[in-house]
């Protein structure tokens, strides 16, 4: 068996409950799947989409439970949680990937903008760690998506999720002093350019990522790979807790 069968093979059999597990969320889910993880996937509105992705595993010989939770809304991640608590009782990586983006002028910015990123990043990144982790074992993985601008290169008209995506950097450097005495492991991502969002001009976008460092042509499905190969490091690292992983093609070079 070689090194990296030797460390994958940690994996099987092991649960990974998923939030917000939209679009790049899948690719995560089939690449933990593959690895003989079994899912938890939680979502708000997108019921259609995470049934597919449960189904999608489930053709890999793993276990997919779906439940419907506001990740923003404490009570209804405690009731998804005793919910999934009679499924798996256990809960070995949490990946929380619950976000909003909807770039918005300094001056335009309002309640509404406000609390959209803060109920999605700062509530949505909380909430269901705290009420998840007791349900994780010594060993136990969180994961949380955190943004290349929590470490460098801000943008303009975008202040309220800059902000609450630099929480959710604090956040995860204090989680993983707390939970480390748990013997619980807690790092983020901080993605760059990755997958557009739905109808973003894609002049625009080609735009943006050849603002990398690294002149390299990355096609979105590969980011998107990518993305879900660090998700699957930080769930075997043993070795790193409280750090927040650049994955932008070194954009945070400035």
């Amino acid at each position: 068996m070689s090194l990296v069968q030797k460390h994958l093979e940690r994996l099987r059999g092991q649960t990974a409950w998923i939030t917000g597990g939209k679009r790049i969320g899948r690719t995560v889910a089939y690449t933990l799947a593959e690895q003989g993880v079994n899912l938890v996937l939680s979502y708000r509105r997108s019921a259609a989409e995470a049934m597919e992705t449960a189904s999608m595993a489930e053709k890999l010989g793993v276990r997919a439970l779906t439940v419907q939770a506001d990740v923003s809304d404490r009570s209804s991640v405690a009731e998804a949680v005793e919910q999934v608590r009679e499924v798996f009782p256990r809960i070995d990586i949490l990946v929380n990937m619950a976000s909003v983006y909807e770039p918005v002028g300094i001056d335009a910015a309002g309640e509404r903008e406000w609390k959209e990123n803060i109920d999605a990043h700062i509530l949505g990144t909380f909430w269901p760690t705290q009420l998840i982790a007791p349900m994780m074992p010594p060993g136990g993985h969180i994961i949380n998506v955190a943004d290349v601008t929590s470490i460098s290169r801000p943008q303009k008209c975008n202040v309220p999720y800059i902000a609450t995506k630099a929480a959710i950097a604090g956040m995860t450097k204090a989680m993983a002093l707390d939970y480390g005495e748990r013997g619980i492991f807690v790092n983020a991502l901080a993605p760059g350019p990755i997958l557009p969002p739905e109808d973003f001009p894609r002049a625009r976008w080609e735009r943006i990522r050849e603002r990398s460092a690294v002149k390299y042509p990355v096609s979105d499905e590969e980011a998107v790979e990518q993305f879900a190969l660090l998700v699957l490091y930080l769930a075997l690292t043993t070795m790193s807790s409280g750090h927040v992983y650049p994955l932008d093609q070194g954009q945070n070079l400035g």
